[in-house]
């Protein structure tokens, strides 16, 4: 089983793009929970829009599958970001096959254009803030950002970014663009917030608290992770796609712990 647009690799490429040094676990400050918009912003350093250009896997013995996500025409809301970034992310095709699948990974779709916050800490699975990459979508004529789970984006609260019931369904692993859910068709959408008004909103709140998002996103994972370094068990009612091997979220494992 492949995703659209990647390719499996029988062994590692090149030793030297495999096996490069990652980033030194002692500098880093390690990830935390995010349960509020001030958790989310201290761990944001930056947020940038950008065109999905390329999805494709890598594999190493050693750290073993990952999908490396190209954002082109980049642009930065928050912080600095170079036009083009990298996003190198735990799971993908394995030689035999199947994918690794990492619960709470953001899965993208080629050609499609995201909105995402990036980590100022350390990292194990993604350099993706705790899921926090939404799809630019057109819903009755308005440009809108789209969840992991399939739900608009509608606002801020005291627990971050608000979403509502989902609207999509959820990104597959093929990669494929999700269509509206029956529901939503049948019933219509509920409200979200337009793609420019939820920026404004973001930067006038930082603005309005004295606040600011600050750091670098690294893009290596910290020294000692691996895709397959966490125990392989599926979560609690979590379906089962066949040939593919659940992981357990970076939320839940410090970085670099095995």
């Amino acid at each position: 089983m492949g995703l659209t647009g990647c390719s499996a690799a029988s062994g590692d490429d090149s030793p030297a793009r495999q096996e490069s040094p990652l980033a030194a676990e002692a500098s880093l400050r390690p990830p935390r929970a995010v349960d509020s918009l001030l958790s989310l912003f201290d761990q944001t350093a930056s947020v940038v829009e950008g065109e999905v250009t390329d999805v494709r896997s890598e594999y190493s013995p050693r750290t073993g599958p990952w999908t490396v996500v190209t954002l082109g025409n980049v642009r930065a809301h928050l912080g600095a970001a170079p036009r083009e970034l990298r996003l190198k992310q735990a799971g993908g095709v394995l030689p035999d096959g199947r994918q690794l699948v990492v619960s709470h990974v953001p899965r993208f779709v080629r050609g499609a254009r995201y909105v995402v916050f990036l980590r100022n800490t350390g990292w194990s699975l993604s350099p993706v803030l705790d899921e926090h990459a939404f799809r630019v979508e057109s819903v009755a004529g308005r440009e809108v950002l789209v969840g992991a789970e399939g739900g608009l984006v509608a606002g801020l609260g005291s627990a971050g970014v608000r979403q509502t019931a989902p609207v999509f369904e959820t990104v597959d692993l093929m990669g494929a663009r999700p269509a509206l859910r029956a529901e939503a068709q049948a019933r219509g959408t509920p409200e979200g917030m337009e793609r420019e008004a939820f920026l404004s909103l973001l930067q006038n709140h930082l603005r309005a608290r004295g606040l600011s998002v600050t750091g670098a996103f690294r893009e290596e994972p910290v020294t000692t992770a691996s895709s397959m370094s966490v125990p392989v068990t599926p979560a609690a009612g979590a379906s089962v796609v066949p040939g593919a091997v659940p992981l357990q979220p970076e939320r839940d494992i410090p970085p670099g712990q095995p």
